[in-house]
């Protein structure tokens, strides 16, 4: 019997690989189908105070290794997703809310309303791409580290925040030291890369609306750029943050790259997008084979033990 368990502050999950928020989570019914599934957790719709339609359609493009998305974040509003919260206890997995404010007091207010839900965790979107005229929060480091302090001092709940990427080694050495010292208790890396876009040759046009047609890169495309996020906010913190890994995981294999190189869950979008809610199943087969062939009981025992060459 292979132990598949790993821990982040007080979420235990079974299965440590689940949805990516954003992805198979607006609706009821989509959020019933991840408690159905051999996902490990439940993230939610990343949530607004009010309702969100979200950008014009068409707003999501994919093919075989990438996806292109200018969503918007279309949700159904905090009150919809804390009421149903306390229905999918049931399924006895770790929920975790997403929260999305479009200025810095919404944040709060969000955190105060989501504390009173039956969430197990809040992730902090600070990271989206796809809003006109809104610069992603994550990149001003004073304002998201404000942010992240006052979030802290109002909940009690597990904490975390949703990062995009960063493009300096010294950039992200701060970014990860301030974050222990925040006690913020797991970082999710990465959102999509903010500037992606597919044209179609034959129109001679761009494949989305919104944006001028240029929204998130994400798919297997994003992999090598998550991989090395999640190294080095591993290594600068010197193993100290709790790290989920997103990108462009489609097989076992990539599963345990992530763990390997320092994360300690995985965050499925593109491929869940593309499979359902079936392809965690398919995961979990994959991941145990390898496993088996490499003679590893328990995987845990593979978080950040990356050999690095010499």
């Amino acid at each position: 019997m292979i132990d598949l368990t790993t821990k982040i502050n007080g979420l235990s999950f079974a299965f440590p690989v689940f949805n990516a928020s954003g992805i198979w989570c607006t609706y009821e019914k989509e959020l019933i189908e991840l408690g159905e599934s051999e996902g490990g957790a439940i993230v939610f719709k990343s949530m607004t105070i009010k309702k969100r339609d979200g950008n014009p359609e068409p707003r999501l493009f994919y093919k075989n290794d990438y996806s292109i998305n200018s969503m918007g974040i279309p949700n159904l509003g905090f009150d919809y997703y804390t009421k149903i919260s306390f229905s999918l206890k049931k399924f006895n997995k770790p929920l975790i809310a997403s929260i999305a404010g479009f200025k810095e007091e919404e944040f709060y207010f969000l955190i105060e309303k989501v504390n009173q839900g039956a969430f197990d965790g809040i992730e902090v979107n600070l990271s989206c791409p796809n809003l006109e005229g809104k610069g992603i929060f994550a990149y001003d480091l004073k304002k998201a580290f404000r942010i992240l302090k006052n979030l802290r001092e109002k909940t009690k709940k597990v904490l975390g925040v949703k990062l995009p990427p960063y493009f300096d080694r010294g950039e992200i050495e701060v970014i990860a030291q301030e974050l222990v010292r925040l006690k913020i208790d797991f970082v999710t890396l990465i959102n999509s890369y903010p500037l992606g876009c597919a044209i179609d040759y034959q129109k001679e046009t761009m494949m989305i609306k919104p944006n001028l047609g240029i929204g998130g890169l994400g798919g297997k495309l994003l992999k090598p750029i998550a991989l090395a996020q999640v190294v080095l906010f591993n290594y600068f913190s010197k193993g100290k943050l709790s790290i989920i890994g997103v990108g462009g995981v489609e097989k076992g294999s990539d599963i345990l790259e992530y763990l390997l190189a320092g994360a300690k869950a995985v965050g499925v979008g593109t491929g869940l997008l593309k499979e359902g809610p079936k392809i965690f199943s398919r995961l979990k087969k994959e991941l145990i084979k390898i496993l088996k062939d490499k003679k590893v009981n328990q995987l845990s025992r593979k978080i950040g033990q990356l050999k690095f060459l010499n």
